[in-house]
């Protein structure tokens, strides 16, 4: 069903009559991504080539604001004969508005569309109220995010800033010189799936702590977040409970050691408790399709590197390893900004697993990719 955006078309229409100064920017980046692989399902080679037009316009008037990106993209390649895009295709979207549609599919070609990001803003008195696609994230953590219900992102990720919107009501507010208090409805696709939740975040006797509680579709929450420093080393954590409707109650937490040193160089190791592990044959192609990741395992360490190396080179290493069967993933990714007068950004990275054929990550296809973008 295609609901219409007819709020925020009344409010834009509003802004524009009244008298008060506006302000207009926009800006955009076009990427391409190529990636190669093999199917999961019938062990066939695969390789997917995006290019994603995003423009970005911003619209200021008072204590009103309107931001969008708006995503065109051209898929190609022979990912699109696979069983992964089948799945891809035939899977539901949870989203509320009916923002994004496909313009052109011939087997060889995919054109496509939507509203990544589309929000009003209105800076009231009370606070701040957000309506339309966003990003509502509540986690501190590095790898795992337990305490991102809304936008959760994989630590596999072939684009790590990019996450799925949520259709949202968002409010929130200041508490005291260091704290904020927020609320969510996300409707979803249906009342059934629909999320309401509230958090509060402040910072004091030295460390960021936040609480969190809410109806998750069919899964009640309740989180705990804190950050701090001790002695040069900064640490972070996520607790979270979860009573499905279904099912029995669960936790997921996870515990975080990171360094910054002088030369750039940043460390971070992670430790993740995951209280609902699935089969090991599940993850790889539900993963896919799943709103929230999936892990086969109940214990999982993490290592984060990063570095800026100089003004135009910059690298980032995620490895995993699934304590319970040995399985692990290695995951590096290398930028460089080439000198000219835009901004234009060459990626590449890689996939590699290790492990039984009968674990986790052990049965999955090594990955490789190359992106470039360029920002106007």
């Amino acid at each position: 069903m295609v609901r219409r955006f007819r709020l925020i078309l009344g409010l834009l229409a509003a802004l524009s009559a009244s008298g008060v100064q506006a302000d207009f920017s926009h800006s955009g980046s076009l990427k391409n991504q190529t990636v190669g692989s093999r199917s999961l399902v019938d062990g066939d080679p695969y390789r997917s080539n995006l290019t994603r037009l995003r423009l970005e316009p911003r619209y200021r008037q008072g204590d009103w604001t309107l931001e969008a990106a708006y995503d065109l993209e051209l898929l190609t390649g022979s990912f699109l004969d696979s069983p992964e895009f089948a799945m891809l295709k035939s899977a539901p979207d949870p989203r509320y508005w009916t923002l994004q549609d496909e313009l052109h599919d011939s087997g060889d070609l995919v054109a496509r569309h939507q509203l990544y990001r589309g929000t009003v803003q209105w800076r009231s008195p009370v606070g701040d109220f957000r309506l339309g696609r966003q990003q509502v994230n509540w986690s501190t953590a590095l790898i795992w995010n337990p305490m991102d219900i809304l936008n959760p992102v994989s630590p596999l990720q072939l684009e790590p800033d990019e996450r799925i919107g949520v259709d949202a009501l968002l409010y929130d507010r200041s508490w005291g010189a260091t704290g904020r208090i927020s609320a969510v409805h996300a409707p979803q696709d249906s009342s059934e799936n629909a999320s309401t939740a509230a958090r509060a975040k402040r910072f004091f006797a030295g460390v960021d702590a936040g609480v969190m509680v809410g109806e998750f579709a069919d899964v009640t929450k309740a989180g705990f977040s804190g950050s701090g420093s001790v002695a040069g080393t900064g640490w972070r954590s996520e607790l979270v409970w979860s009573e499905p409707d279904a099912g029995d109650s669960y936790w997921q937490g996870v515990a975080d050691l990171n360094w910054a040193f002088r030369n750039g160089l940043n460390l971070a190791v992670e430790y993740f408790y995951n209280g609902k592990p699935v089969s090991p044959g599940t993850t790889g192609l539900t993963n896919l399709v799943s709103a929230r990741s999936l892990y086969a395992g109940r214990h999982y360490a993490g290592l984060l590197v990063w570095q800026d190396i100089n003004p135009f080179w910059q690298y980032r290493v995620v490895a995993i390893r699934n304590v319970d069967d040995a399985s692990w993933v290695l995951y590096p990714r290398s930028t460089w900004i080439l000198p000219l007068s835009h901004e234009i950004y060459f990626t590449a990275g890689a996939q590699w697993f290790g492990g039984d054929q009968d674990s986790e990550y052990g049965r999955l296809e090594p990955l490789g990719l190359m992106e470039i973008q360029w920002f106007f």
